[in-house]
């Protein structure tokens, strides 16, 4: 007979701190792409000056050449895979991804520069920006449903293409929920054009009858990489080039309402119960970017030449450097070739689209405003407007993105969390969320960049030691969740009420599963889980316990099946259990009770929602 237990509070009360503060388990991997980033700076500082490498892009190939080499043999790197799971340096790579690319956008915006550029110059920036931009936005994502390609590439390449290259996909990668080897494809793609643009401009701008100081201007307009947009510039001579620098810095002045508006709208991609008001959606780190580009702003007009605010430019220029290396080299060591020659290719199109459709129409507007043609350069921004718009919604209709997505599904490719919730809306609505479609789900299920951030803040507990939070509730009761883990934690002896499919995405877990035998327990298995590994539990006749092992936390997504109308069961053992001693075969006296925790007893996924205020 279940009796309920009296309710108290968690023995482990979740205290940790901030998310943005590395721990000691996070060292190896931040070190790792620091190192290699390092590298990648001192490499560019030694080899002769040249438009046609970076820095950035070093980092990456250095940090692709290690992870797809023998070099990774000494260095303990496991090879590359959706989650490269266990290995010591990928908490810090993890970390490197999430926390150190928000506070190198952070310290990017002390580099905007505002004093290169007077009234009459801002306003044709201004009015080719405002058409350029969202039309090249446009035309990247119908080029990207054309190919194939996910949307948060398309965000990426459009965002590296509109604003400012490496910098700018970087920035735009978690409000996207890109892939790490997809961030690292996109930097290659917008990089590869913006040498096109070193060898292509100077003739064109030649050709058409640009004068220097027009063909500076659309050489910052149009090419996405600095170096590369100045260096195109100063192809025209030294007036083209200040022309270049001077347009260039009013796009990466549009990097912080780029990010807002793209924030806004990919709102969808956040678990429906956690959506919050539009103004607390917003990643936080771009109130620290408009912030520093603020004071940047006041202190080039207070002391523009004091030696404290010229050496605090210079240091903030090299954190960002260094970190945007670090970045890169991170991304670099998740770079499975396969993938990159998979994907390349379909990337490099929609970069080629989405470059030339920038470069056409800024050239366009440009060339119509120098010739005293201001209401030419207007019908022209209106018409590319009205074209790119025609053809992205032609491309990205609600069936065509179901289509594709369906295509993914069906040939096995990686799903984010995102695209996992809007293949469980379809296929329960046609009524085919069977055993074998939920299963092929959780597989290829591999969050992206940011989308697991909610079930790491979740204040809902889960028991001791565990937060939880459902991303997806059906209307057939089926739900997605997520779980973390404090390390060291472990679930009392329980059985579900619901049916369950699970795997770890994150950390290391490990099962251990009972028979009942009567009125006695008996330890069936215990099995350290591997990445993909799939639990499947039968409600209330499967008795089992989950620990995360390991020093840091785990993460397990599970799908819950409908309620079986009972409660949960909570095994409690006669003496205290201790799980590192128990073997294969024990067996256990144990008393049966109501298991009592949030989402156990009968309540179902809800209790994993949270409440929405604002």
């Amino acid at each position: 007979m279940l009796t309920r237990p009296s309710r108290r509070e968690n023995a482990t009360s979740l205290v940790r701190g901030p998310q943005w503060i590395p721990r000691r388990l996070d060292a190896p991997g931040i070190a790792l792409a620091a190192l290699v980033g390092a590298l990648a700076l001192g490499m560019i500082r030694i080899l002769p000056p040249s438009p046609f490498i970076s820095d950035v892009l070093v980092a990456l190939i250095l940090g692709a050449l290690i992870i797809n080499t023998k070099l990774r043999i000494p260095l303990g790197l496991a090879r590359p895979t959706v989650e490269r799971e266990p290995d010591r340096y990928a908490a810090g790579l993890r970390f490197t991804g999430k926390w150190v690319l928000r506070a190198s956008i952070i310290l990017m915006g002390f580099k905007v520069r505002t004093q290169d550029f007077g009234l009459a110059q801002f306003a044709l920036i201004a009015g080719v920006a405002a058409a350029s931009l969202p039309s090249a936005f446009l035309i990247t994502h119908a080029a990207s449903a054309a190919a194939g390609v996910r949307r948060p590439m398309a965000d990426l390449v459009a965002g590296g293409t509109m604003i400012c290259g490496a910098s700018a996909v970087n920035a735009v990668a978690p409000i996207a929920g890109a892939r790490r080897e997809e961030q690292g494809i996109a930097i290659a793609t917008v990089f590869l054009f913006s040498v096109v643009a070193l060898l292509a401009f100077r003739p064109i701008a030649a050709l058409v009858g640009l004068d220097p100081v027009h063909a500076g201007l659309w050489s910052g307009l149009a090419v996405n990489d600095l170096s590369s947009a100045i260096a195109v510039g100063k192809q025209m001579g030294e007036v083209g080039g200040a022309m270049a620098a001077a347009s260039k810095s009013t796009r990466v002045l549009l990097l912080a309402p780029t990010l807002f508006i793209l924030a806004l709208l990919r709102r969808d991609t956040a678990p429906k119960d956690v959506k919050k008001s539009a103004i607390e959606q917003l990643p936080r780190y771009l109130f620290g970017y408009i912030a520093l580009a603020v004071l940047r702003a006041a202190g080039d007009r207070i002391a523009p030449d004091a030696p404290a605010w010229r050496a605090l430019i210079d240091a903030d220029r090299f954190a960002v450097d260094w970190l945007m290396a670090t970045i890169a080299a991170a991304i670099g060591l998740h770079l499975e070739l396969r993938s990159l020659l998979s994907a390349g290719a379909r990337a490099i199109a929609v970069g080629a689209a989405a470059s030339c459709w920038m470069a056409s129409l800024s050239l366009a507007m440009i060339l119509a405003a120098s010739r005293g043609a201001p209401a030419t350069a207007a019908l022209i921004a209106g018409v590319g407007l009205v074209v790119s718009y025609v053809l992205f919604r032609a491309a990205t209709t609600a069936l065509a993105q179901q289509r594709e997505l369906r295509r993914r599904f069906e040939s096995g490719a990686p799903l984010s969390l995102a695209e996992a919730m809007r293949l469980l809306d379809a296929f329960e609505a046609e009524q085919r969320l069977d055993d074998d479609v939920l299963r092929k789900i959780l597989t290829q299920l591999h969050p992206s960049i940011g989308e697991l951030i909610p079930v790491r803040e979740s204040p809902l507990h889960h028991g001791e030691g565990c937060r939880w939070i459902t991303y997806w509730e059906g209307a057939s009761g089926w739900a997605l969740c997520a779980v973390c883990r404090e390390p060291g934690s472990a679930t009392p002896i329980h059985a579900h009420s619901h049916r369950l499919l699970g795997k770890a995405i994150e950390g290391l877990l490990e099962e251990l599963r009972f028979v009942e035998r009567g009125d006695t327990l008996e330890l069936l298995s215990r099995k350290v889980l591997s990445h993909n590994d799939l639990v499947e539990t039968d409600g209330l006749a499967t008795p089992h316990v989950v620990r995360a092992l390991g020093d840091h936390a785990a993460i397990d997504l599970q799908l819950r099946g409908p309620e079986v109308g009972s409660p949960g069961r909570r095994f409690r053992t006669n003496a205290p259990l201790d799980i590192d001693a128990i073997e294969v075969g024990a067996m256990l006296s144990t008393i049966v009770d109501i298991d009592d925790r949030p989402g156990q007893a009968g309540e179902g996924a809800k209790a994993g929602r949270l409440k929405v205020t604002g």
